[in-house]
C-alpha cells in the first residue's frame, strides 16, 4: 500500500464496532473531528463510502463490512502482541463468580445491570468475556449456553409461618426482599415465573446483590428469591431454602464474547476451563 496511513485503520474499526463516532473518540482518547477526518481520508483512499448516516446512527456499507472483515483480525493480532495482555476480564453474576474464583490470570467483575452496558463494554474491550442471562442478540457477538439454574426462596430457619414449604397465600402475604435490577421492567421472580405473579408484592427492602438479600432475611420475617447456585451459602447462613409455590422457568446463562476472540487460542482455553468449572458444579 503505497502512501497508505496505517493509523487510519484503528479509528475505522472502532467506529464500525461501536456504531458511533463519539464512542470511538472516547475510546481512542481523541477528538470527534479527528475520528471523522480519519474516516473521510480512508474513504478517499479506498474510493468508496464506509458509513451511511441515518439520524444519530451510522450504518456500515457492504464495502465497509468487507473491509472490516479483512483488517479487524490483523489489528487484533498486532494489538495483542504489543499489549502483552496479562489477564482476561470476565463479567459474571454473583452465583457464577463463586465458581470461578480459583482461576488464575482473570479479573472477575460482577455483571453489569443492563444488557446495553454489557454489549458496550465488550465492544470497547473493557470486558473480554461475559457470563449472564442475556435476552438480546447482537451479530457482533458469539452467544453460547453454559448453565441453567432455578430460583429458590429463602427465609430464616425460625420463620413464624414458613417451615419447609410455602403456600401461594403465604408468599403473597409475606414481606419481600428484592433486587433493584430489572429486566424488561420486571423483577426476576416475575420474569421467570411460568404463571402470572403479582408485581405488587409487599417489597420491604431493595438490595443490589443476592448476598445482600440473604443478609436482609437473616433477622427478619421477610422472604427472598436467589439463584440455586447460592443455596449452599444460604444454608451456611442457617437459612431455609425452599421451592416457590408456582412453576418457574430456569435462568439460562450464556457465554458472551466478541467474534474477534473466536479463534484466539488463550481465550478458547479460558472458555473451555469456565465450562468445565460450571459443569462440575452442576453435577456436584
Amino acid at each position: 500500500m503505497n502512501d497508505f496511513d496505517m493509523n487510519l485503520i484503528k479509528p475505522f474499526v472502532k467506529v464500525y464496532e461501536l456504531n458511533s463516532i463519539t464512542k470511538a473518540a472516547d475510546f481512542l482518547n481523541v477528538s470527534q473531528p479527528a475520528i471523522s477526518g480519519s474516516i473521510k481520508r480512508l474513504e478517499n483512499y479506498l474510493d468508496y463510502p464506509l458509513f451511511i448516516r441515518s439520524g444519530r446512527n451510522l450504518t456500515p456499507t457492504l464495502s465497509a463490512k468487507s473491509f472490516y472483515a479483512q483488517v479487524a483480525d490483523i489489528l487484533d493480532i498486532v494489538d495483542n502482541a504489543l499489549g502483552n495482555k496479562g489477564e482476561f476480564v470476565v463479567y459474571a453474576p454473583e452465583s457464577i463468580l463463586l465458581m470461578l474464583s480459583d482461576i488464575n490470570q482473570i479479573q472477575l467483575i460482577e455483571a453489569r445491570d443492563s444488557e446495553e452496558e454489557t454489549f458496550n463494554d465488550l465492544r470497547m474491550r473493557k470486558a473480554d468475556l461475559v457470563i449472564d442471562n442475556i435476552t438480546q442478540k447482537d451479530n457482533s457477538f458469539v452467544c453460547e449456553s453454559v448453565r441453567k439454574e432455578c430460583l429458590k426462596l429463602i427465609c430464616r430457619q425460625d420463620h413464624p409461618t414458613v417451615q419447609g414449604h410455602i403456600s401461594l397465600e403465604q408468599y403473597n402475604q409475606s414481606g419481600h426482599v428484592a433486587m433493584k435490577l430489572k429486566r424488561h421492567n420486571m423483577r426476576a421472580i416475575e420474569y421467570f415465573s411460568e404463571s402470572p405473579v403479582s408485581a405488587d408484592r409487599n417489597i420491604r427492602v431493595q438490595v443490589s446483590s443476592p448476598a445482600n438479600m440473604m443478609l436482609a432475611v437473616q433477622n427478619t420475617d421477610y422472604i427472598a428469591a436467589v439463584p440455586e447456585g447460592m443455596s449452599h451459602i444460604a444454608e451456611a447462613l442457617n437459612l431455609q431454602v425452599i421451592d416457590p409455590p408456582f412453576a418457574m422457568k430456569p435462568i439460562e446463562y450464556f457465554l458472551l464474547y466478541h467474534k474477534r476472540y473466536s479463534k484466539d487460542s488463550e481465550h478458547k482455553k479460558l472458555r473451555e476451563l469456565i465450562r468445565c468449572k460450571i459443569n462440575n458444579q452442576q453435577t456436584n
